[in-house]
């Protein structure tokens, strides 16, 4: 019978070695399918894509949606790209792209997303797809609505007090989801002054500028001294034409005193980067509701402003009140 010969201790090092391997990997998968079933998220990096109607340097809607995610990116860690200017029929491609390249999350920041969404959505499952003011009738699609009633009403008692023509202005984009913030804006003038005329522009784009310049100075001419105007990238010229005519301006979306310190009221801010927070960080652990999400004044979405200098403590102090009221009762 041949002796036994005895495993060389090199090879038996390597077995153990290959042993250990395999359960490590195995042990790392394991948590990794964990992670996956708890959050419905892969354990990797997350790709996000935002897609803008308008341009990055609107100050104003465009812009605080880019400076968002950005600041975001510093907790999150995830892939970012950004498609600007985009015309209507080239947001369903540009989504189609996006999904097909293995991104996450594609936002579309605006209610102009909405319906290419709702085309694209069904063919790519594994993507999230958000807008903004729209419908989302499919299972991986969530639309955030703002609650503009009451911030048009808060805005409107702001105007009315302001106004000594007894004129103020309203530019409104020619959309459906706008006018409940002009229905809120008109009551709270009503009641504070019921002779009180308001006067609203109509333009059909939130970046028409050229449409809004013109809006404000008609208003301008037929004696209006306070101007709310509630678009993206054309607020900029609104406000620059208040300053001209040495009347006020409501500034929308972002603080916009700044433009013109002792013309601009006060503003009313709608705090996107506050919404992209709860989104991503929803998306992020797997709990981001499909369909219709509401942000509001109660939120802290929506929120006014400091006052400028030139408007009275009384009308601060009243301003706050119907703040305090409007929270309590939406």
């Amino acid at each position: 019978m041949p002796k036994l010969q005895p495993i060389p201790v090199l090879f038996l090092c390597l077995v153990i070695a290959l042993l250990v391997l395999n359960t490590s990997q195995f042990l790392t998968s394991l948590q990794h399918l964990k992670r996956i079933d708890a959050t419905g998220m892969p354990d990797r990096q997350i790709k996000i894509a935002l897609m803008l109607e308008g341009p990055t340097y609107d100050q104003g809607w465009n812009s605080s949606a880019l400076e968002s995610l950005i600041e975001l990116q510093k907790t999150h860690s995830f892939l970012l790209d950004i498609a600007s200017n985009l015309d209507p029929d080239q947001i369903a491609n540009v989504a189609k792209d996006y999904a097909s390249s293995g991104y996450d999350l594609i936002f579309g920041h605006g209610v102009i997303f909405s319906q290419p969404f709702s085309e694209v959505a069904p063919y790519y499952p594994e993507t999230r797809f958000v807008s903004f003011n729209g419908e989302a009738p499919h299972l991986n699609q969530t639309t955030i609505r703002y609650d503009m009633w009451p911030a048009g009403y808060l805005v409107g008692r702001l105007a009315a007090r302001m106004s000594n023509s007894n004129k103020v202005g309203y530019i409104i984009i020619d959309k459906p989801t706008e006018y409940d913030q002009l229905s809120g804006f008109t009551k709270a003038v009503k009641e504070t002054s019921p002779s009180a005329e308001v006067i609203v522009g109509k333009i059909q784009d939130f970046n028409d500028i050229t449409g809004a310049t013109a809006a404000a100075r008609d208003m301008i001419a037929k004696g209006v001294d306070v101007i709310y105007t509630t678009g993206d990238s054309l607020n900029l010229a609104v406000i620059t034409e208040a300053q001209r005519a040495d009347i006020y301006a409501i500034g929308y979306i972002a603080d916009q005193r700044y433009i013109a310190p002792d013309h601009v009221l006060a503003s009313m801010i709608q705090d996107v980067q506050q919404c992209y927070r709860t989104v991503v960080q929803q998306f992020t652990s797997g709990d981001l509701p499909a369909g219709t999400v509401t942000y509001g004044l109660k939120e802290g979405v929506n929120r006014l402003s400091g006052f400028g200098p030139m408007v009275p403590q009384a009308v601060r102090d009243e301003i706050k009140r119907d703040l305090e009221r409007l929270i309590n009762q939406r």
